[in-house]
């Protein structure tokens, strides 16, 4: 891999964080809103910190686009950057996502009545993102491009819920907290992932199918199907360790729950230790999605 490319790699693996931590900081709020705790202040300024990093990290993005099709050195790449975004279609594409960024950017000035706009600028930059992916081989606003839009948000929600709330469990107020509001967002952690679970992979079914229709070799063969092999293992980590929590962990909380005791707390715990496991888990996933993304599928 060239080292622009390479480049290009780690900052859209950046971005896959960043789009998860958003679109997950969106969900723990509605949850926790609904659960009676309360969405934690920290998150507000999380989503506007993210939101600001993704507009930035868009601009990184865009000029090392520039230099790679451009064939110019990265420091000479700006006079390539307007003939990128006028010129060609990744220029379309990208001015979609970075619209969305700076939308949810500036959803923040609403406080919680911007939480629409928020999630219509995170829809926004997956779409940018769908239309600069393999998807758009098939051409704009085509079924297989609305079907990788639907992979990549339910992918950021499963993924982001779990890394944020992980985050949020850990760092609350538990003694301010009643045992029953914690059961029940961790209750409707698990109903969301689960939900996202069965959309990804659903959606990256398709997606692989139709990236490997003209390959015509064997799977393991290919660059790409060993990096997705990869990345399928660490989905499986994730599943097991989701399962396990919600199968075995999860009904231990919530019948503990109503004594509010060491009991609960002990199963608290446990709960919380395999949620951030599997969130190590899931960067790995977003990690090996954006090397995928700059892998062709029929690359031996």
């Amino acid at each position: 891999m060239e080292p622009l490319v390479a480049a290009q790699t780690a900052v859209a693996a950046v971005q896959n964080v960043l789009f998860a931590t958003a679109a997950g900081s969106l969900a723990c709020a509605v949850m926790g809103k609904r659960s009676g705790m309360g969405a934690p202040a920290t998150l507000r300024g999380w989503q506007a910190g993210l939101a600001i990093a993704l507009a930035l990290t868009g601009l990184a993005y865009l000029w090392l686009q520039a230099a790679v099709m451009s064939g110019s050195p990265f420091a000479e790449a700006g006079p390539a950057v307007m003939a990128v975004l006028t010129e060609s279609h990744y220029g379309v594409a990208w001015s979609v996502g970075f619209s969305g960024a700076l939308l949810a950017t500036l959803s923040r000035l609403f406080d919680r009545r911007g939480l629409p706009l928020f999630a219509a600028g995170l829809v926004a930059w997956a779409a940018g993102k769908a239309a600069a992916s393999h998807a758009a081989d098939a051409g704009d606003f085509s079924a297989r491009e609305a079907i990788h839009v639907v992979h990549l948000c339910a992918t950021a929600l499963w993924a982001g819920a779990v890394i944020v709330a992980a985050a949020v469990l850990r760092r609350s107020p538990t003694a301010h907290l009643a045992a029953e509001e914690r059961a029940i967002f961790c209750e409707a952690l698990s109903h969301l992932a689960t939900a996202a679970l069965v959309v990804v992979l659903i959606t990256g079914l398709y997606n692989v199918m139709q990236d490997t229709a003209q390959a015509g070799v064997p799977f393991l063969s290919m660059g790409w199907g060993r990096i997705l092999t990869a990345k399928l293992v660490c989905v499986a980590a994730a599943v097991a360790l989701g399962g396990w929590n919600r199968l075995v962990v999860l009904p231990e909380l919530r019948g503990r729950a109503q004594q509010d005791g060491p009991a609960f707390m002990a199963a608290q715990e446990r709960f919380n230790a395999w949620l951030s496991i599997e969130a190590v888990a899931m960067l790995a996933v977003l990690a090996f999605a954006a090397v995928l993304g700059h892998t062709p599928p029929t690359d031996g």
